[in-house]
């Protein structure tokens, strides 16, 4: 399994537009692109963090078409939703630096 983790933080009065767009955009790489499904979270700092689930990265990677983001492949109602989450986004606040260190890995075993 390959997963992809996603995160920033969102302006208060945009997080249920933000949530709206993010099951969109999951529901249609679950159905249309090989997605695995999807998890999205808020920290209590208000930092929402989301990840996606896929079967290997290849099938990621096959999935995103074209070199721009989004792609003018993907369908204009999912091209429109990415373009929501950015507008959603709050830019002004940093992303604190993580660092993180494999201690177990029960997929590797």
């Amino acid at each position: 399994m390959f997963a992809v983790i996603y995160r920033g933080f969102v302006k208060p009065e945009h997080e249920e537009e933000y949530q709206q767009h993010w099951h969109n955009i999951a529901t249609y790489f679950v159905k249309s692109r090989g997605a695995l499904g999807s998890c999205l979270h808020k920290a209590s700092d208000g930092m929402w963090l989301a990840y996606s689930r896929w079967p290997d990265k290849a099938t990621r990677d096959a999935s995103w078409p074209g070199e721009e983001a989004p792609s003018s492949e993907l369908p204009d109602s999912i091209r429109q939703a990415i373009f929501g989450l950015k507008n959603c986004r709050d830019e002004e606040r940093e992303l604190p630096e993580i660092t993180m260190e494999v201690v177990d890995d029960l997929l590797m075993k």
